[in-house]
Parts: structure tokens; sequence; C-alpha cells
């Protein structure tokens, strides 16, 4: 048992580095999975919203290419139990950077 097993889900929006930031990432949550803003909550699971694993990659795109961020699909994103915890990961890998690729000489 791990210990996100073991604590509940939060059900508050986390405290994000830049809080407007918060409206923005939920428009494009409402944009691009086709969701109504006000049922986006602290709680909602991706389940409960209907959302499906597109759905998802479409959402992390958007906010990707909105907000001009790199998010690595990482254990901590992969396993966000509900939008709160998704959102703080999403916070938290905001300042991550792409993976350089060298160039191979030919």
């Amino acid at each position: 048992m791990t210990d996100q097993d073991s604590n509940p889900a939060p059900a508050n929006w986390p405290t994000l580095k830049n809080p407007e930031k918060l409206d923005q990432i939920l428009d494009i949550i409402a944009e691009e999975g086709g969701i109504e803003r006000e049922k986006i909550t602290p709680d909602a699971t991706l389940e409960t919203l209907g959302l499906e694993s597109m759905d998802v990659v479409m959402i992390l795109m958007g906010i990707e290419d909105k907000l001009d961020a790199y998010l690595p699909m990482d254990t901590e994103l992969s396993s966000a139990r509900n939008l709160a915890e998704l959102i703080g990961a999403i916070d938290k890998n905001m300042d991550s950077k792409p993976p350089t690729q060298e160039a191979n000489p030919s």
C-alpha cells in the first residue's frame, strides 16, 4: 500500500505557483474535454466526467500548447485520483524541460 492509497484524495484545488493558471487550466479541461465548466470540481475524477484516455491526451496537449509548457507523462500525472491531484501534478511539471535530442552526425 502506498501513501497515496492510505491518504484520501484532496477535495480542494491545490495552491499553484501562478494562481491565474488554475482558471486557464480549468478552461482548457472544459474546452478540450467537452465538459461544462461547472462540472469541473476538485473532487471530480476522469471517470465521473466521462473522459477517455484520448480526451486526457487532448487536454494535456491543449495545456502544453496554450500555456507553452512541457508536461512529461510521469507517475504523478498518470496516477492522479481526481482533478485536484491532476492539476497539482500539472503545476509541478509546468517548469519541466523537454528532453533534448542530440544531433546525430551522419
